[in-house]
Order: structure tokens, then C-alpha cells, then sequence
């Protein structure tokens, strides 16, 4: 009877919000969130009024949620933080692509490609820090110190996003790189025939990236927040 009456509290509050499949998603969260806290506070004596009356005072204005439901991505820079990662990232490639030049020039015509070697190393390390910083621009989500269930839902949703687009950046590093070392390797070497393995080298790198995010996004799930 209780668990019926929170699922019409849900129907109750959206029924305003945007008509998205992310909406209904949400509630179906949010509902099944809530059910399973008031089990879990039933099991530890509570009565079932009791457990009711806690729960629907835990989830906190749902309103705030429905622009997410509505948008790609809740994770927005300021005006004049997008051009700045915008500029460090344009930097950032065209140091590598001019490193990858130097490279070519020391090895061409029997130079000295050990020279243009290390050369290029230390300049791809400038444009790397410069990704990895525009990667971390997003400022972190602060939550309340008592937060209700839409605030904890706010802050996983903010850390999902965040790690999305971290995630972005490495891949964007990783194939920098692999353009880079591909042209120059082909051009001093002429085994083209051979250097598109860096490709395969370079997909084993984005999978491995994928599966560490996936791994910890498992381990910050919403319904594990919530319990906490």
C-alpha cells in the first residue's frame, strides 16, 4: 500500500516534466530509490507510516532535475572557459604537428633521427599537460552538507558528465599522438606497409580508456549514492 502510494508521489511530481525518454528514466530511478529505502528503513523497525513520511521528505525539489532531462549535458563551461580550452587545445595539436615536423627534418636524408627523436619527445610533453589541463577545467560539483535524493542525483549526474569529458580529452591525446608518430615514423622509415599497426596499437589504448571509466562509473552508480 505504502510502496503504491510512493510511486503515485512520483506520477505526481512529473507529471510536469519534459515528455523524454530521460524523464522517464529518472522517475522509474528515483521511484525505485525511494521503495528501496523504505524497505531498508521497515527493516530496521520503523513503522510503515513512519518509513513513508522520511522517504517523501528525503527526495527534495525533483523540479531542479527536469532541465537534465532536456539537455545532453549538464557539465557547461563559462563563455570565456570554452574559448580558453578551445585556444589550449588548438595549441596543443599544432605543437604536435610541429613536432612532428622536427622529427621528419633531423631524420631526412641520413640526419640524426636519434636527435630528432628526443626532441619530439620533450616538445609532445608541452601540448600533453596542456590537454590534460584543458581536460580538468570543469569545476567540481559541491553538494549540501545534508543532501536529499535530487541533490545526491545532481552531484552523481555532475561526476558522470565530468568523467565523460575527461574521457574525451585522453582520447583526443591518444589520437594526437598516434597521428603524429604514424606520419613521422612512415616518413623516416617508408614501411607503410607496417607502421598502421600504431592505428591498432592506438584502439587497444581508447578500449583500455573506456573500460577503466566504465569500471569506475559501475562503482558510483546513483542507487549506491543514494544508500549511503
Amino acid at each position: 500500500m505504502m510502496k503504491e502510494k510512493i510511486r503515485q508521489h512520483f506520477n505526481m511530481i512529473f507529471a510536469d516534466a519534459p515528455k523524454t525518454r530521460r524523464a522517464i528514466d529518472l522517475k522509474e530511478e528515483m521511484t525505485q530509490s525511494a521503495m528501496d529505502k523504505f524497505d531498508d528503513m521497515v527493516a530496521d523497525g520503523y513503522s510503515e507510516a513512519d518509513a513513508y513520511e522520511n522517504v517523501i521528505h528525503s527526495i527534495g525539489d525533483v523540479t531542479e532535475l527536469f532541465p537534465a532531462v532536456e539537455e545532453r549535458n549538464q557539465l557547461v563551461l563559462s563563455e570565456k572557459d570554452r574559448k580558453k580550452k578551445a585556444l589550449l587545445t588548438s595549441i596543443a595539436v599544432g605543437i604536435y604537428i610541429f613536432a612532428g615536423a622536427v622529427f621528419f627534418y633531423f631524420g631526412a636524408d641520413g640526419g640524426n633521427p636519434e636527435f630528432g627523436m628526443v626532441l619530439t619527445i620533450l616538445l609532445c610533453i608541452v601540448p600533453t599537460v596542456m590537454l590534460v589541463y584543458a581536460s580538468n577545467m570543469y569545476p567540481d560539483y559541491h553538494q549540501k552538507e545534508e543532501p536529499d535524493m535530487v541533490e545526491l542525483y545532481k552531484a552523481a549526474k555532475y561526476s558522470s558528465n565530468k568523467a565523460r569529458a575527461v574521457r574525451k580529452s585522453i582520447n583526443s591525446i591518444i589520437w594526437s599522438v598516434t597521428l603524429v608518430l604514424y606520419f613521422v615514423i612512415s616518413f623516416i622509415s617508408y614501411r607503410w606497409q607496417v607502421t598502421w599497426i600504431i592505428f591498432l596499437i592506438a584502439f587497444c589504448l581508447q578500449a583500455i580508456v573506456k573500460l577503466v571509466f566504465e569500471l569506475r562509473a559501475d562503482e558510483m552508480t546513483f542507487i549506491d549514492t543514494v544508500k549511503k
